[in-house]
């Protein structure tokens, strides 16, 4: 019997994503926090960009929750003027969340980045009449896309010492493939065995995680750690739709916390003191791709499946000695 599909233990199903949507809006109207206006409009916008650009359910529900959220900083959209618009964007700056901390310049870029495209959807279809070459001058803030420094990075080291510390061929072939393929851990958690193809030099794995485009990853480090695996799988079926990882002593697959959590103690037994996430593997691999020189249009087709990303800058963590060697090297 097939397992079902279990994507959702890694995220809302888009389902959900709507429902999560339908939510804000209602529990806006609610809290008075917005009017019957305003949700008619933030809805008749979001659908339309949802049927023209295709944009999936996770953006439906995040661009809906910060037009939603912007109206704690201006008055009812139809309402406002360019002064009230240019007050909103001001006051954000020094905005603090629930907690107390300050909003971080990426919340802040896309809530400007947001907000600029919704009015001038308004402006195009009369519910404005702010004018369009005003709201096209707003600027948003540079996104900060060093998100991580090179020291909150793990080294080809600590990956090795990981490894050595692992107690399951299991854990091994994770946090493997998870480095050195640059997985996200709902496609690793995903996986089924049909997808893996073993060659005479490597593992060939085809994924159709977050971007919805595949991704041709070839593993060669992790061949061997995944062959052992295989062959202590529980029940022997480690083929077609069987998901590749199980949680211990169960014919289930895994579940995020468990994966998370069992990082972070093999961690600890390698001595890392380093703050340990399912995403720290694919940033690290993705910069030490970058600093042993393979192409950009590699790394952004095995990583992304695209060669057009723009998210190849987020990733380019390099050292002051990245720096010092490539400078010594040049001067001979």
């Amino acid at each position: 019997m097939h397992q079902p599909v279990t994507q959702e233990r890694f995220h809302p199903s888009a389902q959900k994503y709507y429902g999560y949507a339908k939510n804000i809006i209602a529990r806006g109207l609610e809290e008075k926090r917005i009017t019957d206006d305003d949700a008619k409009l933030i809805q008749e916008y979001v659908g339309e960009i949802a049927s023209t650009s295709s944009i999936s359910a996770g953006r439906v529900f995040k661009l809906t929750s910060i037009l939603t959220n912007w109206r704690e900083y201006i008055r009812p959209y139809r309402s406002n003027t360019i002064s009230d618009v240019y007050r909103g964007i001001n006051v954000l700056r020094d905005a603090r969340k629930k907690d107390g901390a300050p909003l971080t310049q990426n919340t802040r870029a896309d809530y400007v980045k947001f907000l600029k495209r919704f009015y001038l959807w308004l402006i195009e279809n009369k519910f404005s009449e702010i004018e369009e070459k005003k709201i096209r001058k707003i600027t948003p803030p540079s996104p900060n896309l060093m998100t991580k420094t090179a020291e909150q990075l793990l080294t080809g080291e600590e990956i090795e010492a990981m490894l050595k510390k692992c107690r399951t061929s299991r854990d091994r072939a994770l946090i493997s493939m998870l480095y050195e393929g640059g997985f996200r851990i709902s496609e690793l958690g995903t996986l089924r065995w049909k997808q893996v193809k073993v060659n005479e030099w490597n593992v060939a794995i085809n994924v159709n995680g977050k971007t919805e485009k595949t991704r041709y990853i070839p593993l060669v480090m992790s061949k061997s750690y995944l062959a052992q695996w295989g062959n202590e799988y529980p029940g022997g079926a480690a083929s077609g739709e069987s998901f590749v990882f199980l949680t211990d002593g169960k014919n289930i697959p895994l579940q995020y916390r468990g994966i998370a959590k069992q990082l972070a103690i093999i961690a600890k037994r390698a001595g890392i003191k380093k703050h340990i996430t399912t995403h720290i593997f694919r940033h690290s691999r993705i910069t030490h791709l970058m600093q042993q020189g393979y192409s950009e249009s590699v790394i952004k087709k095995m990583m992304w499946g695209n060669i057009t990303t723009k998210m190849f800058a987020t990733y380019a963590h390099l050292t002051d000695s990245d720096i010092d060697d490539e400078i010594a090297r040049k001067q001979g």
